[in-house]
């Protein structure tokens, strides 16, 4: 049995996410969480996260708040979440690959989060995006109640090691989609539209900026239908490399059938990147438009 030990009091997104790692790591049955801040307690645990002033993985202690504690070359410095998985993320997830696209995509924005780093500005609109460190700090009692906080933390890691399982799978998959989607691009002596036999993300091929529509299936528990996307310029734009015709968005069927000259259509998105139809011909037709072909 192991014993873990992270803080007492309200608890935050980095120890939350530590704590759910160790556990998919030793099992559930396999360890005991302890929050405290009784130095001779912690002294005691098997592994101290988050607690007790130490970074010292050889010791199994995982503390970011002392002085000279350690920061990425980035300069986002870790936190309690960054340190368990930089250690136990290959054990994890069993690939290094996969551990290093959840540090991107999930490790980062908690640690900075927790660290007061911002990784982002606000546009005009001046609208703060739901992070999941907000989504954890939800699971914490409201101030006044005398809610037990440790039964509130071991809810909020039974979440993060559901994020955590998807998140891993999600990135074993698409590993797989993505050797798929480079050997179509290189396979391909028109790299201005690619076709795919299987449902594909356009964010695989953003990378590859001479991509500028992919033909694919719909995912199949969804329906029979093709889909024709544009791809966006970069990651995390909405701007497009090309995009259907402005008179063709928002239409569905007959309507859109006419417009477009497509009998087959089903619907193209007002905003100009995706179009649907009842079949692969009619995916084909609509890129061509696009391209002028």
């Amino acid at each position: 049995m192991q014993k873990v030990v992270t803080h007492s009091g309200p608890f935050h997104a980095d120890d939350v996410f530590a704590v759910a790692t160790l556990q998919l790591h030793f099992g559930l049955e396999n360890m005991e969480v302890v929050r405290t801040r009784d130095e001779a307690i912690i002294a005691t645990g098997d592994v101290v996260v988050d607690v007790g002033g130490v970074y010292d993985p050889e010791r199994q202690r995982f503390d970011h708040h002392q002085v000279g504690a350690p920061i990425r070359e980035s300069g986002i410095p870790y936190a309690g979440f960054g340190l368990i998985w930089k250690h136990y993320g290959d054990k994890v997830t069993g690939s290094t690959s996969v551990s290093e696209t959840i540090e991107k995509s999930l490790v980062l924005s908690i640690d900075a989060s927790d660290n007061g780093v911002s990784v982002y500005n606000l546009t005009e609109l001046e609208i703060k995006p739901t992070t999941i460190s907000d989504i954890v700090s939800l699971f914490n009692p409201t101030e006044g109640t005398s809610a037990d906080l440790d039964a509130a933390f071991l809810s909020a890691t039974a979440l993060a090691r559901e994020i955590l399982l998807k998140s891993i799978a999600r990135a074993k998959a698409k590993e797989i989609v993505k050797q798929v989607a480079t050997a179509v691009y290189e396979a391909s002596s028109d790299k201005s539209l690619l076709i795919f036999d299987v449902p594909m993300a356009k964010s695989l091929l953003i990378e590859y900026p001479e991509v500028q529509l992919i033909v694919s299936p719909d995912y199949p528990a969804a329906s029979t239908n093709w889909l024709a996307t544009a791809i966006p310029k970069t990651h995390g734009s909405f701007e497009l490399r090309t995009r259907f015709p402005e008179e063709w968005g928002g239409l569905r069927g007959e309507e859109l059938a006419k417009v477009s000259g497509i009998p087959d259509a089903v619907f193209c998105h007002r905003a100009g990147f995706l179009f649907v139809s009842m079949s692969r011909e009619g995916a084909l037709a609509a890129v061509n438009k696009v391209l002028g072909r």
